[in-house]
Order: structure tokens, then C-alpha cells, then sequence
């Protein structure tokens, strides 16, 4: 196989990084690359269960009646012919808990088929996960060879399926790490393609097939029109700044937290190490006290370098809607933040990782 198709300190991308927020929408939100999409959508679906033809549906959901103030956004949705409905969501950034959004943006659209209640023959509803986020299970010599998992409702036992309802499918892009000769199967070379496209300069020989070539040609940024190269340029910048800004966040966090979890821990440490005895007293209350402060401080810098983001964004135009789903925060925190509030601590239960 040839390994001359990769840009190499050139400053040259000649096709979109499917990868990032802008690539993923130049992609999957075309109309025109139906085509393209089906064919990935395919190869990641079960052997039984393939698309031949599909309907582009909106992103965003209005809630139900008890909960008409939120919407919930996807990163594209379509149906097939018989109903069916498919969900692509891109994750770059680790969020503790992505699998439970997922259940529950698939269990939103499921629901939502059922609406007038006549009866419970319900289209199934796939949702596809692109993560460029490490995975960690807990049997990784299982997982060594396997990218593509797919989870459903199976009895625990018998592993019978009853029948259609939810599938949950996660294309593991950030473990994948295959080398072109190592790509021998067809999600081999999905994968391959999926994830290194934007490092390459023309397509290899080894992917020289009417599907690959589909791709090559969508994501190609010199063949988009000029509404679609300004609003990939935009989305690109976009996500770049919210990186930097998002690096800046968790290094002044860590910085503060770091600062003052050591400083107020050695000064509570060593009055509480004073009174109870200057000895022991003090090494104890040192090392408790330390370990105390440095743990708050550091929850308590990381939530205000996050507020500071979110300050910034809201100054730059960004609605609050905007900023919750790019942070994968609830709209609440967001809007008492840009009225003059703060985060007061970075509770898991409350807070995700962005």
C-alpha cells in the first residue's frame, strides 16, 4: 500500500477532518452526500438492518408537555423507508456521562413516534456514536481488536433479543490505531478513513472504490460552494477558539486550585497541627489539612476558570442555548452564569467534563 498520501508539514488540508464539529457538518448536514452517508451509516449498522434510501429530519426536538421549555439537539437525524430512525452523534471531548445521554436521546425520539398512542408498533430507533474519546474497559484484552460495539434490550441469560426497539452502536475512533496494511475488513477501512481523511493529500490506491471516492469528493474543501465554505470556516474557528478557550479554563482551574488548596490547607494544617500537639499534631494536621484545601480549591478554581469561558462566550455573541450545548451544561447553570452567578463547585452530579 502506498504512504505517500499524507500531508507532511505542508500547511496544506485539501479534505475536511470528519472529526471535528466542522467537517462532521460539512459532511452529514449536506443534503447532497445522502449517498455518502447511507454508506457510512451501512457499515457500521447490523448485517440485517441496512438503508437504502433516507430522509433528512431536524436536530433539534421541542420536550414533552411537561417539559416544553427544553429542546434537545442532535448532531444529525434522518429515517429510512420503513421508519426507522438514525442518529449520529460525534463526541470529542470526555463526558462521564455520554452513554446516558445517549439512552436518553434515543429513548426521546423512540417515545416520540408514539405520540397519538394507538398502539406500540414502533420503528426502532439506532443511534451511532462517532467517539474520538478513549475508552476504558474493563476487559481490554477483549476489546483489543474491536472498535464497533453495539448495545440493546437482551434478556441477561439467554441473550434473546425480543425484538427491535433501541441500538446503541459506538465506533471507538480514538482506540482505533490499525495501520493501512492492518485494514482487511470493510469497517477497517471505514475507520481508517473516517479518522485519518484530514491529514491526506489525494486518495490511495488501496481505497480506490466507488464508496471511498463518494467521500473523498464531499469532503473535499476546494469543490464547496461559497455559502458552504464560509459556514465551514466559521464552524472550524468556532471550534478552535472554544479549544483555547477551554485549555485556558483548565489551566487557570488547575492553577488556582492548586494555589489555594495548598495554601489554605498548610495554613489550616499547621494551626490545627499547633493545637493538638506540635509533633504528631502538626505532621497530621499538615497532611489532612493539605489534602482538603488542595481538593476545594482545585473544584472551586476548575468551576470558576469554566464560568470565565462561559463569560467570554456570552461576549462574543453566543447565546445561552449555544453555549450549554457546546459545554454539555444544563441551560440553568449557563443563564445564572451570563446574569452574574457562579459555579459554586464541580459536582459530577451536576456538572459534566467537557
Amino acid at each position: 500500500m502506498e504512504q505517500n498520501y499524507y500531508e507532511k508539514g505542508t500547511g496544506i488540508q485539501r479534505y475536511v477532518d470528519i472529526l471535528t464539529n466542522g467537517g462532521f457538518k460539512a459532511l452529514f448536514g449536506d443534503v447532497a452526500n445522502k449517498e455518502v452517508v447511507m454508506s457510512i451509516i451501512n457499515v457500521l449498522l447490523p448485517a440485517h438492518r441496512k438503508v437504502t434510501e433516507i430522509e433528512y429530519l431536524p436536530t433539534e426536538y421541542q420536550g414533552q408537555v411537561v417539559d416544553l421549555h427544553k429542546e434537545y439537539h442532535y448532531d444529525f437525524m434522518c429515517k429510512d423507508v420503513s421508519g426507522a430512525m438514525f442518529i449520529v452523534e460525534l463526541q470529542r471531548y470526555q463526558d462521564d456521562y455520554w452513554f446516558n445521554r445517549c439512552v436518553s436521546y434515543a429513548c426521546r425520539v423512540y417515545d416520540r413516534q408514539n405520540r397519538k398512542g394507538e398502539n406500540y408498533n414502533i420503528p426502532p430507533v439506532y443511534l451511532i456514536g462517532l467517539m474520538d474519546i478513549p475508552v476504558n474497559h474493563s476487559d481490554p484484552d477483549f476489546w483489543k481488536d474491536r472498535y464497533v460495539s453495539e448495545y440493546t434490550f437482551r434478556e441477561k441469560e439467554s441473550h434473546d433479543l425480543l425484538g427491535e426497539t433501541i441500538v446503541i452502536i459506538f465506533a471507538e475512533m480514538a482506540n482505533f490505531s490499525k495501520t493501512a496494511e492492518e485494514c482487511v475488513t470493510e469497517v477497517d477501512r471505514m475507520l481508517y478513513l473516517l479518522k485519518n481523511i484530514g491529514k491526506m493529500l489525494h486518495q490511495p490506491e488501496w481505497l480506490q472504490h466507488e464508496v471511498y471516492t463518494r467521500i473523498f469528493d464531499a469532503c473535499e474543501i476546494a469543490g464547496f460552494n461559497e455559502d458552504k465554505r464560509t459556514k465551514y470556516d466559521k464552524d472550524m474557528y468556532d471550534e478552535r477558539r472554544l479549544k483555547s478557550e477551554m485549555n485556558t479554563a483548565r489551566r487557570i482551574g488547575y492553577e488556582n486550585g492548586r494555589n489555594e488548596g495548598y495554601a489554605d490547607g498548610h495554613a489550616e494544617g499547621h494551626a490545627a497541627g499547633h493545637a493538638e500537639g506540635h509533633a504528631a499534631g502538626h505532621a497530621a494536621g499538615h497532611a489532612e489539612g493539605r489534602a482538603e484545601g488542595h481538593a476545594e480549591g482545585h473544584a472551586e478554581g476548575r468551576a470558576a476558570g469554566r464560568a470565565e469561558v462561559i463569560r467570554q462566550m456570552g461576549s462574543k455573541g453566543l447565546d445561552a442555548e449555544t453555549i450549554a450545548e457546546m459545554l454539555e451544561m444544563s441551560m440553568a447553570e449557563v443563564q445564572a452564569i451570563l446574569s452574574g452567578g457562579s459555579i459554586l463547585s464541580e459536582d459530577p452530579t451536576t456538572s459534566s467534563s467537557c
